[in-house]
Parts: structure tokens; C-alpha cells; sequence
């Protein structure tokens, strides 16, 4: 059976928000921990950090919808991320002409642009994202009456995309 589409739109924008905002959560706490104050992390406005709601549909595109194996998922992702980490971080400094972030005083530093460490928490955003978010969204989209996908689908795309368009225009 085809699922409607706003349910298909409000679940991955519904996971586009919540994993951009684990995201700005691990980055805000990141700097807190290791440095001792309160940095709003990311290029938007709004606490949402888009790479890693870009790097789990990255992950999910290539995983699908398979059965999978956790340990396979962590090392995969682990790796898989900190490609996409390192070629994002390139391009960003290519479009933006500035170095968004810097691994450089972390252990195992890669390029200063990733590390080891970094990895092994993107493999576990990994399993959280594939065992409790992705599974949970699908059932929420399931459970809520369609008015609501559309509205959260409608007014979270909108309010995201400004906030890019104008994020943005300011950096450049």
C-alpha cells in the first residue's frame, strides 16, 4: 500500500527538525563541556544544524528500508559521516570562504575537519536515528489525523527554508 503523501512529507520533515536539533543540541553542549560557555552552533537562526539532517537521509538513502545489523549500522555510519563531514566541510569553506568548524585541538583529529571521537558519536546518532527515530516517526505519521502532518510539514519546511534563505544572505 502507497502512503499518502503528507504523511510521507511530515515524516521526513518531522525527522529533518529532530535530527538537525540533536545535532545543535551535541554541538551547544560540545562547546559547553570542552570549553565552558554557551555557542548557538550552525549557520541558521533557528537551533537546528542541517548536516546532520543531511547526513542521516544520506544514510538512510543508502541503507533503505533493510533489516539491519547495529554493529554494521555504527561502523558503516561512523564512516560513512565522516566522509560526508570532511567533503562538507570543504565545500562550505569553498562557497562561504570560512571554516565553519575545526577539530583541531581534539584526539585523533582528521584533516582538523573530523575525528575518531566525532565518528564513533555519528555511528551512535546512527542508531538512534535507524532503531528509535525513523521507526517512531513512521508510527507517529501513522497516528496523527492528516490535517496535522500537513500543517507541521507546511509551516516547519517554511519556517527552515527561510531561515537557510536568510542565513545565507548574510554569509554571503
Amino acid at each position: 500500500m502507497k502512503k499518502e503523501f503528507s504523511r510521507t512529507a511530515f515524516r521526513y520533515v518531522f525527522e529533518f527538525m529532530l535530527a538537525g536539533f540533536i545535532g545543535w543540541l551535541y554541538e551547544v553542549a560540545t562547546v559547553w563541556v570542552m570549553w565552558g560557555y554557551f555557542d548557538n552552533r550552525g549557520m541558521l537562526h533557528m537551533p537546528i544544524v542541517p548536516i546532520y539532517a543531511v547526513g542521516a537521509f544520506l544514510l538512510l538513502a543508502v541503507l533503505r528500508e533493510k533489516k539491519r545489523n547495529p554493529v554494521f549500522v555504527f561502523l558503516f555510519s561512523a564512516v560513512v559521516t565522516t566522509i560526508f563531514e570532511l567533503g562538507a566541510s570543504y565545500l562550505l569553506e569553498f562557497i562561504f570562504h570560512k571554516q565553519f568548524w575545526t577539530y583541531r585541538s581534539w584526539k585523533f583529529s582528521i584533516l582538523d575537519r573530523s575525528s575518531l571521537i566525532s565518528s564513533g558519536i555519528f555511528g551512535i546518532f546512527a542508531l538512534l536515528y535507524f532503531f528509535l527515530v525513523h521507526p517512531m516517526s513512521g508510527k507517529l505519521s501513522e497516528k496523527l489525523p492528516k490535517w496535522l502532518c500537513i500543517t507541521f510539514s507546511a509551516i516547519s519546511a517554511a519556517a527552515v527554508l527561510t531561515d537557510l534563505v536568510i542565513s545565507v544572505s548574510e554569509l554571503i
